[in-house]
């Protein structure tokens, strides 16, 4: 009599995943990019990228910026950043830099930022840490 109650419990056991996994009505994910991606995964066509194609992405994200921004975008992805904080698991890596320029120079961009033109940016300044 115990093994059957035993065999049936563990049967149970094994059985319960199946209840805790998502349905496509619980996700967040939009219903054309779930029925494409499941599409190429079946086509074997998703591929993985690079770290050379992940490093030419970030750069591109920072190509819209004007130039005084952008300077400092790419340095953040090449890992140039004063500080970094986060994870990815947490929600993101944060990457922090400060420029430090003269009073004059920051007094004229701001009065005609289409000048933002920080060709020779000065090394980062380490801060200390938060707590």
């Amino acid at each position: 009599m115990k093994r059957p109650i035993a065999l049936l419990a563990l049967c149970s056991a094994f059985a319960l995943p199946a209840f805790a996994q998502m349905t496509p009505a619980q996700t967040n994910q939009d219903p054309a990019a779930a029925r494409m991606e499941a599409r190429n995964a079946r086509g074997a066509q998703l591929t993985t990228v690079t770290p050379e194609q992940a490093q030419a992405n970030e750069l591109r994200r920072c190509a819209n910026l004007p130039p005084f921004y952008k300077t400092d975008c790419e340095a953040r992805v090449r890992g140039q950043a004063g500080q970094e904080s986060g994870s990815v698991i947490g929600g993101g890596i944060i990457r922090e830099t400060v420029t430090t320029m003269p009073a004059s120079e920051l007094r004229s961009l701001e009065s005609n930022p289409q000048e933002m033109n920080f060709a020779k940016p000065l090394p980062p300044q380490r801060q200390p840490a938060r707590k």
